[in-house]
């Protein structure tokens, strides 16, 4: 894929990135997002006197609603698609062309283009409201084109660093019921990653360490072709999960067949048991892995575990867990496992 070319100045709602000299922090202003879609917008008969495809953009029959596919599975535009990968109407990150960032900068020092990609991943072609009602085999094909994308995105010179990222419920930040999750590419690499990256780079061995604790206390919920589904010793929440592989692996774009396997059936997994936990439960989910390239030191490349962070939005975050970024939790990630085992049992 070709790099951005020069062009004209910004348009007026294209998204911006400002920084808080204070606290370091980022935000996107994207215009742009105040028009997506929503649920709430829905016809007031819809889901009783008309069919899902009459309003929503995902539906099958509908594909005149969005851009067109990245990816698609199955990738023969003769059969019948089960998921694909289009571009975001509603972007937070657009492709920015050459020349572009010098007209914002001379605005404000602490403002520039947010330049990225923003993908949205349609992971059913049915009205699905859930990963558990998706086929495996779908699942996993859901999986593999994220890879490939990841993989179109990491040869990109403009382009640092990428996640996957899913919110499912209203509480975690949906808009649209029907089974989605959204891919972003970055010219940047957010703070969170680099701080992961400079305690991994001061102690390589600690996702190891993180591995070998859950081995120890009993917190490795499933496994599958090395591949875990654990309790991580802090969780913010009751029943937050990692899944990564036991060895080390930078990139999730670079992974196994067996790998990519691994996490769909171990995300269905870990969904399923969470609506047994807590029925209508909302979480978020999203992966860390390095930056492209070799833009990580070379210590925390060779010691890296890709990993999937799974969170249930059980509580609200508030005013302590805003000012400090400390979080409070009734359940010891011990007892959290224990009850994720349980529900498979």
């Amino acid at each position: 894929m070709s790099d951005p070319v020069p062009a004209a100045d910004p348009a007026p709602d294209d998204p911006r990135l400002h920084h808080d000299p204070v606290s370091g922090r980022t935000v996107f202003v994207a215009p742009r997002r105040a028009a997506r879609p929503h649920d709430a917008d829905r016809p007031a008969d819809a889901g009783t006197m008309s069919a899902p495809r009459d309003w929503c953009p995902f539906c099958v029959g509908n594909e005149h609603r969005t851009p067109p596919a990245w990816l698609r599975s199955p990738p023969d535009a003769g059969k019948q698609w089960r998921s694909r990968i289009v571009p975001n109407l509603y972007p937070f990150a657009v492709e920015c062309p050459l020349g572009r960032e010098a007209a914002v900068e001379q605005a404000s020092p602490l403002t520039r283009s947010a330049h990225g990609v923003h993908d949205v991943v349609i992971e059913s072609a049915a009205h699905e409201r859930t990963v558990a009602a998706v086929a495996a085999d779908a699942w996993r094909d859901v999986w593999e084109l994220c890879r490939q994308r990841l993989e179109m995105l990491a040869g990109r010179s403009d382009l640092a660093w990428a996640t996957i990222f899913k919110n499912s419920g209203p509480q975690a930040g949906a808009s649209l019921e029907h089974l989605h999750s959204q891919l972003v590419a970055l010219d940047f690499v957010p703070s969170v990653m680099q701080a992961e990256i400079a305690a991994v780079d001061r102690t390589p061995g600690l996702f190891a360490d993180v591995i070998a604790a859950a081995d120890c206390a009993g917190r490795i919920v499933a496994e599958q072709a090395d591949v875990v589904l654990l309790v991580p010793d802090a969780p913010r929440q009751p029943f937050e999960a990692w899944i990564l592989p036991r060895t080390t692996e930078p990139f999730f774009h670079a992974t196994s067949p067996a790998r990519v396997a691994a996490i769909a059936d171990l995300t269905q997994l870990y969904v399923d048991r969470l609506e047994q936990l807590v029925p209508g439960s909302h979480f978020n989910w999203w992966l860390h892995q390095l930056p492209f390239g070799t833009r990580a030191p070379a210590t925390a490349r060779a010691a890296w575990h890709w990993h999937l962070e799974i969170l249930p939005r059980l509580s609200s975050f508030a005013g302590f867990e805003l000012a400090t970024g400390c979080h409070i939790t009734p359940l010891s990630p011990d007892e959290s496992a224990a009850r994720l085992m349980q529900a498979g049992a």
